[in-house]
C-alpha cells in the first residue's frame, strides 16, 4: 500500500500547518500546492493530515503494483 494524500482546495483555510508541520511533504512550488507523501513516515505524514484545522486534508491508501 502506498500513502496518498488529498486535497479539497475549497475546505482549505490555508493555515500553512502542514506545510509548517512537513515541509518535506507538503510545500508550494510555482504558486501550486504540492504534496509528497513519501518524504517523511507514514505516521508523521498521517498525524499532520490529522491536524489540519479544516480537515481540507484526507489519506487515501492505494495500492500500487
Amino acid at each position: 500500500m502506498t500513502l496518498q494524500v488529498d486535497w479539497d482546495s475549497k475546505v482549505c483555510i490555508h493555515s500553512g500547518d502542514c506545510v509548517k508541520t512537513l515541509p518535506e511533504v507538503f510545500r508550494v512550488e510555482h504558486g501550486k500546492f504540492v504534496i509528497d507523501p513519501a518524504a517523511a513516515s507514514e505516521e508523521r505524514v498521517k498525524a499532520a493530515v490529522a491536524a489540519c484545522p479544516s480537515k481540507a486534508l484526507k489519506i487515501r491508501a492505494s495500492s500500487q503494483q
